[in-house]
């Protein structure tokens, strides 16, 4: 069976958004900045959840696995 690559794609995409918003609020930007980062981070969150609920474990197990080559877990993907 082939993989979905497109949706393996967006995942990961979800995943670096997710970890560069991190990063940009790491730098303490200006208020109106930090808002949107949170706001960028919070969206993303919550369509990788949903895109790893809709998938088969080994699809889901291959999106989360780009988090690893860029350096750790998920951050903040096990909170509400």
């Amino acid at each position: 069976m082939s993989q979905p690559q497109p949706i393996i794609t967006a995942g990961r995409a979800c995943v670096r958004l997710i970890e560069d918003a991190d990063a940009l609020l790491g730098y303490r930007p200006a208020w109106t900045e930090a808002l949107l980062s949170r706001l960028v981070r919070a969206l993303y969150r919550r369509r990788l959840r949903s895109l790893v609920a809709a998938l088969p474990p080994e699809v889901s197990a291959e999106i989360l696995a780009a988090s690893e080559k860029l350096g750790g877990p998920v951050r903040g993907f096990g909170e509400n």
